[in-house]
């Protein structure tokens, strides 16, 4: 059975065209930028999700997963480093991956 996550939690999807994990954005849009990310619990929570899914009907994102959220000054960051690693790329090529630049593919 799978723990329920407590306290602030933020929207995780992968975009159907090129699998890149994103984030639910304040704005009700996608980025990898974990710093726009939208967060809340409970109804809010409910509220972001709801509105999440729509790019799931879209087929925008892949699917969604609601994950637990760390907050610093009113900006979420994924409380789990899995996913602050699904976000960057690879830790063991640092050449390699999001973290170089948004066209890595294309280098």
């Amino acid at each position: 059975m799978a723990k329920k996550i407590i306290g602030p939690q933020m929207i995780l999807g992968n975009f159907l065209d090129d699998g890149r994990a994103v984030f639910f954005t304040r704005d009700h849009g996608w980025s990898a930028d974990t710093s726009l990310a939208a967060y809340g619990e409970g109804d809010t929570l409910d509220q972001l999700v709801t509105e999440a899914s729509k790019a799931v009907d879209a087929n925008l994102i892949v699917d969604i997963e609601v994950i637990g959220a760390r907050v610093e000054d009113g900006t979420a960051y994924p409380a789990h480093i899995k996913h602050a690693i699904q976000a960057k790329g690879p830790t063991v090529r640092t050449d390699l991956g999001y973290q170089v630049s948004t066209k890595w593919e294309a280098a």
